[in-house]
């Protein structure tokens, strides 16, 4: 991306906060750096974000939200995980660092398989999993065909639910 198509979404980032909030007074060179993006030559076709909040799990339950990422230009790729109680407090977290994969769903799945292995390992079988790829929970329940780059992940994450 663009140095200015940055700044536009990260100001765009901040105007939904603070309407989301309902905050009462802008900081004045905010203000002003609102009305330079308003009346600037950017004009970036950008969604505003929304602010999407964190549902606990009911009492007695733990839930673990997993992320995965892969950026395509040099091939990183990551994963990562927290286990929360219904109060919001962190149980424990875990972030990885993997390697010869090809897409952000492969990081998905192995932050998924990480995850519920150390769930496993910690004798946690009640838990909550919340994931923000809805192609991996449609592989995941059966909905779509699991692509075969990654079966052995797959049956990894199935061998633990």
């Amino acid at each position: 991306m663009s140095a200015k198509h940055i700044i536009n979404r990260s100001m765009l980032s901040i105007r939904a906060i603070y309407t989301s909030f309902k905050f009462q007074k802008i900081p004045q060179p905010w203000l002003a750096a609102f009305r330079q993006n308003e009346s600037g030559q950017v004009n970036l076709k950008t969604r505003i974000p929304s602010i999407v909040p964190w549902l606990t799990p009911i009492p007695g339950r733990l839930k673990l939200n997993i992320d995965g990422a892969f950026k395509m230009t040099s091939g990183e790729a990551g994963g990562g995980g927290i286990l929360r109680d219904h109060e919001g407090n962190m149980c424990w977290a875990f972030a990885r660092a993997y390697h010869d994969l090809n897409s952000s769903l492969a990081a998905e799945a192995l932050a998924l398989r990480d995850g519920l292995s150390i769930c496993c390992s910690k004798g946690i079988t009640e838990v909550l999993v919340e994931i923000d790829s809805l192609n991996l929970l449609q592989i995941v329940t059966k909905q779509t065909a699991c692509p075969w780059d990654f079966a052995c992940i797959l049956q990894h994450i199935t061998a633990k639910t």
